[in-house]
C-alpha cells in the first residue's frame, strides 16, 4: 500500500473534487505535505481525517464542529461525537419513516381516487376541518398555482409535504352567473386542510354536505356545480355558504387532464 497519494488520486478515491480538498486544507482540517515538485501529498493520517470529514459532513455537521473535533482528537471527544452521530442518525431514521408513511398515504389516496366512481351526487356529514386560508381572487390556472405556492410559503414550517394535505379553493354563489365566471371560473380563496386545529387560521364548518366527484378538465366545474345545486334543491336542501372545490388528483401527479379527480362540496341544511 502506498504511503503518499496525490490530490488527484485522493479526489478519485473519495469521489470528490480537488477544490473540496483544497477547501478542507484552507479550513485547517487536513494538512497535506508538499513534495519536491510542490505538489500536495496525502499520507495515511490525511486519508483517515478525510474519511471523518466526509462522514460528518454527510450527517449534516458543519465544518467548525468537525474542526473542533479533529483539533481535540482523544477518546472522550470521540465518544461524545459518536453519541451525537447516533442522535443524528436516529433523527434521520424518524424523518425517513415519516416520509415513507407519507408516500404510502399518497399511493393509497391515488389508488382510491383514481378508480373512484364519479358524477353522482350524495349527502355526507363532515366534521369541522381546521385549515389555513389565503383570500385572493383567482381566474386563471397560473394565478391558482401562484396562490397555492404563496400559501405554502406562508406555512412552510407547517406544511412540508404537499402530498399529505388536501388542498382546494372556494367559489362564491354570487360568482356563478356565466357573465362573471370566465373560462376557469372565479375563486375567492385557496386552502389546505390540516390535522392540527391549534395551527389553523380558519375552520371549514362541519355539517351536511352535498358532494360530487368529477374526472377531467376543470372547465367542467361550473356545470358540475349547477348539477350539485340542482340535486340539493331537489332533495329539499338549502345552500349554506361557499362551494368548495377539492383537488385529489391534479397536476402534482399527472400531466393528463383526463386523469384529474376533483370533488365539489356544498354545505346544506333542510
Amino acid at each position: 500500500m502506498k504511503e503518499q497519494y496525490t490530490i488527484h488520486e485522493i479526489a478519485e478515491l473519495y469521489g470528490i473534487g480537488t477544490d473540496s480538498l483544497r477547501y478542507y486544507e484552507r479550513l485547517g482540517l487536513i494538512h497535506p505535505r508538499r513534495g519536491k515538485n510542490g505538489y500536495r501529498l496525502y499520507g495515511l493520517e490525511e486519508l483517515y481525517r478525510i474519511t471523518i470529514i466526509r462522514d460528518l459532513l454527510g450527517l449534516g455537521f458543519h465544518t467548525e464542529q468537525i474542526g473542533n473535533y479533529l483539533a481535540e482528537l482523544h477518546l472522550s471527544n470521540t465518544l461524545t461525537m459518536l453519541e451525537e452521530e447516533r442522535r443524528v442518525i436516529r433523527r434521520r431514521r424518524q424523518e425517513l419513516e415519516e416520509t415513507e408513511r407519507s408516500i404510502e398515504k399518497r399511493m393509497g389516496d391515488l389508488g382510491h381516487f383514481g378508480t373512484l366512481p364519479v358524477g353522482d351526487c350524495r349527502l355526507v356529514t363532515l366534521p369541522d376541518r381546521p385549515s389555513v386560508h389565503l383570500h385572493t381572487d383567482i381566474r386563471r390556472d397560473e394565478e391558482f398555482d401562484f396562490a397555492i405556492k404563496k400559501l405554502h410559503h406562508l406555512h412552510k414550517d407547517l406544511i412540508r409535504d404537499l402530498g399529505c394535505y388536501t388542498m382546494g379553493a372556494s367559489i362564491s354563489p354570487e360568482d356563478l352567473p356565466e357573465e362573471r365566471w370566465g373560462e376557469r371560473g372565479l375563486f375567492r380563496s385557496v386552502f389546505f386542510v390540516l390535522r392540527d386545529a391549534e395551527k389553523a387560521d380558519f375552520l371549514l364548518p362541519g355539517g351536511d354536505y352535498a358532494v360530487l366527484f368529477y374526472r377531467g378538465s376543470y372547465r367542467q366545474c361550473r356545470p358540475m356545480v349547477e348539477r350539485l345545486r340542482d340535486w340539493a334543491r331537489e332533495q329539499g336542501y338549502r345552500e349554506q355558504g361557499e362551494i368548495l372545490e377539492l383537488y385529489h388528483i391534479d397536476n402534482r401527479y399527472t400531466a393528463r387532464e383526463e386523469e384529474f379527480v376533483t370533488e365539489l362540496q356544498l354545505r346544506v341544511e333542510k
